[in-house]
């Protein structure tokens, strides 16, 4: 599908999902725009994600992940990478934004993951612009997505003119945990360093440990499946890493604070109309990274 072909979806309960790609020079870093407009109250949940930079251009929006998300709707806010699920309220109105991936954030927000992981922070001048100037441009373009897609590719092609490239070692990391190692020590073996090092480097360029990321993305890989699977019935969707059902129902309930029938049987208003654009639009369900950049 090209660029300017934006998917779009709007449910029975009045809440409109669509997509657009960012510009191909972006694509490493960034993972999609979305725009986002609830006609009625919402409520559902968001999975465990990367970074996101999120504009409330109408409205209110809040999202409660623990105690370090605040209780009160934010006009522009900065999500550090989350390893649970959070909840999303609303009132009605319209949020816009865009996802980082791991080489996005440490590249244009500049700052280790681990500092906010499963954190909101005010977006600030974090982009390099003030956050104030940029929500006036979005609030300006009202409902055209095509002009606030620009104003996002703008904003990012000038930052990544701002900041260095990702260091080599940074790139590699990326390219391994696409990979999806076995466990720890394959891990370590395959980045070429000590256990303690692996940790470290993972925390700050993923926001979490290595055990804990191999952990993630295993769950993450099987929620994707499940995500647009109508069938209740979910045992053959399991990744070949768990040992068993009790092993992966455990995980799920880890992550997402509700078992997988619980999940299944749950209104998702937003997720589902979001899980529909991004397979009209060819994004990977399973969670996959955009391609990244290339190992020196």
């Amino acid at each position: 599908m090209q660029r300017e072909q934006a998917a779009a979806t709007e449910d029975a309960t009045g809440t409109s999902v669509r997509i657009r790609l960012p510009d191909e020079r972006l694509r490493s870093f960034a993972t999609f725009y979305y725009f986002v407009d609830c006609f009625e109250p919402l409520e559902d949940f968001l999975y465990p994600e990367w970074g996101n930079v999120r504009f409330t251009t109408r409205g209110a929006w809040i999202i409660q992940l623990g105690r370090h998300y605040p209780s009160y709707p934010m006009t522009t806010a900065l999500f550090g990478p989350t390893d649970r699920a959070a909840k999303v309220t609303s009132q009605g109105g319209k949020t816009v934004g865009f996802g980082l991936t791991p080489l996005g954030w440490q590249r244009l927000v500049g700052v280790s993951a681990e500092k906010l992981a499963n954190r909101v922070i005010p977006l600030g001048d974090a982009m390099g612009r003030p956050d104030g100037e940029l929500l006036a441009e979005l609030i300006a373009a009202g409902d055209d997505d095509a002009a606030a897609a620009a104003i996002f590719d703008q904003l990012l092609l000038e930052r990544l003119e701002q900041t260095p490239p990702n260091p080599d070692w940074a790139i590699q990391l990326d390219h391994v945990v696409r990979e999806r190692p076995h466990d720890v020590e394959a891990f370590a073996e395959r980045v070429g360093v000590p256990h303690r090092t692996l940790a470290r480097l993972c925390r700050r360029v993923f926001g979490f440990g290595s055990k804990r990321l191999l952990r993630r993305q295993r769950f993450l890989a099987t929620l994707g499946q499940m995500r647009v699977n109508e069938q209740r019935h979910y045992v053959s969707l399991i990744d070949p890493e768990y040992f068993d059902q009790a092993h992966f129902v455990h995980e799920f309930r880890e992550f997402m604070g509700l078992s997988p029938t619980e999940f299944l049987a749950a209104a998702r208003p937003l997720m589902g109309q979001a899980a529909l654009v991004q397979m009209a639009q060819g994004i990977p369900l399973s969670f996959a990274l955009p391609p990244a950049p290339p190992e020196e």
